[in-house]
């Protein structure tokens, strides 16, 4: 068949990508996950296109065109919670046409028969794309289907899911074909802290071991692809000239053999520069050294809040302490950090962000990151807001970047939040002693045009 792997477009930069939604909060755009497995996946099977409409900007009357003049036959699309209502509106122009939709996004992680009720115009929903589930279906083999949710052939539109296994979470390791990154755009994706234009982004794992409720890839399971698997891939992407790496696993590091075996694959390789999330409880001195050695010039880790009940309450599964201890080894290693931190959960008060912002300040970070607490699909997060009255089943639309469909806590109104998280964004950038360490630290051309222009962005988002 001809397949499409499609991410819509929109009137904001929406990140549509494993399981979440968001829109941007500088003006970074990174390669879609799901598509980018998937493209391996159905490539062996079936002749498959790739239209980006976010990282290529195009208007819906043009992609669609763009869609009809590629004639495919079934169309993989990308929906979000955060850029629900477009996406029905494009997704319902696109059935118009006689494309068959398979929709996959965080929106469909729960309620999923309803939403099909909801929505004819998604023929199944698609639920984990690293697997062999989309090709089965496209076979017709029903019954090797892991977890979707189609409509019974039997019973006219009426929904039925077939074997849900969610209860009985992925574990062990998986393995997909090599990853088509060539199908993808050239141009168009832009990552905050890459050191070359040109990168790829890449999964070596699966889901995530830890329960942390306000996230829904810790409700995925957790499986790893073979080293060598990884390996293939990225020599691939070498061929291509592409060394700048962003790995999307959510903890690098969690099997730890592992992790130390890629890292001395990349030293031997000798010229890959990437960027990594890991927690700061997995990251101790061994990782880190082996980590920059490897080529890895940035780590992503969780903070999340300087208040121990608020660690302890989403189940992160470390205090303040190992956050210090994380942090400082990242700094020993030789790597930058990036702290991400979450506002607006529902015990947060004026005075618990305060302490936060300073937190984040006595880390000595180098770049923040702060997202705003949503009820997420299918995690513990959105069951304690709906207990709490914080939102509704019918909140549908939301957006941890801050532009929309946020929840007040219970001292705190969305809007103050907004205000409080654009105040701590000031507060921490604008620090004469910090832009100067920002501009010593540039190693490349290209890094100080990116610098300079996601921090623009990020300004003109907290002003």
């Amino acid at each position: 068949m001809r397949v499409l792997l499609l991410n819509p477009p929109g009137r904001r930069i929406y990140i549509r990508d494993y399981l979440c939604s968001k829109t941007t909060k500088s003006n970074y755009l990174f390669h879609p996950v799901d598509l980018v497995v998937l493209s391996g996946l159905l490539a062996e099977e079936h002749e498959v296109s790739v239209l980006d409409c976010m990282a290529e900007r195009l208007p819906p009357a043009e992609a669609l065109v763009r869609i009809q003049t590629a004639a495919p036959e079934v169309c993989v699309m990308l929906v979000g919670a955060v850029s629900w209502e477009e996406d029905r509106v494009f997704g319902e122009a696109l059935s118009g046409t006689g494309i068959r939709i398979l929709a996959i996004g965080d929106i469909l992680h729960e309620a999923s028969e309803l939403r099909l009720r909801k929505e004819p115009w998604i023929e199944a929903a698609v639920h984990v794309f690293a697997n062999g589930d989309v090709p089965a279906y496209l076979r017709g083999e029903l019954e090797e289907i892991e977890d979707m949710t189609v409509r019974d052939p039997d019973a006219g539109r009426t929904p039925r899911r077939t074997q849900r296994v969610t209860p009985r979470q992925r574990r062990g390791s998986f393995r997909i074909p090599r990853p088509r990154h060539e199908l993808f755009p050239e141009r168009g994706y832009r990552f905050s802290f890459a050191r070359e234009k040109r990168f790829a982004t890449v999964l070596t794992d699966y889901g995530c071991p830890y329960p942390c409720t306000f996230c829904v890839i810790g409700t995925l399971g957790f499986q790893t692809r073979p080293t060598t698997d990884v390996l293939d891939e990225i020599d691939f992407l070498r061929t291509k000239g592409k060394r700048e790496i962003f790995f999307v696993d959510q903890t690098f590091g969690v099997k730890r053999k592992r992790a130390l075996e890629l890292c001395r694959a990349f030293e031997e390789r000798g010229d890959l520069s990437w960027t990594a999330f890991t927690r700061p409880d997995t990251l101790d001195s061994e990782l880190a050294d082996a980590m920059r050695r490897g080529g890895c010039h940035t780590v992503i880790l969780g903070a999340e809040s300087a208040d121990e009940a608020v660690l302890k309450g989403t189940r992160k599964g470390y205090d303040t302490a190992a956050v210090r201890r994380g942090f400082q080894t990242a700094k020993y290693a030789g790597l930058r950090t990036v702290g991400t931190f979450i506002l607006g959960l529902p015990e947060e008060t004026d005075a618990s962000l305060e302490r936060t912002l300073q937190f984040a300040l006595e880390l000595e970070l180098d770049f923040l990151s702060l997202n705003v607490a949503v009820p997420r699909s299918g995690t513990a997060f959105r069951s304690r807001a709906l207990e709490l009255g914080l939102c509704t089943l019918e909140d549908l639309v939301m957006d941890q970047g801050g532009a929309g469909g946020l929840l007040p806590s219970k001292t705190l109104n969305a809007a103050e939040v907004i205000r409080l998280k654009r105040r701590f964004n000031r507060r921490f950038y604008l620090r004469p002693g910090y832009l100067w360490k920002r501009l010593r630290a540039v190693r490349t051309p290209w890094e100080l045009f990116a610098q300079a222009r996601e921090g623009a962005a990020l300004l003109r988002r907290n002003l």
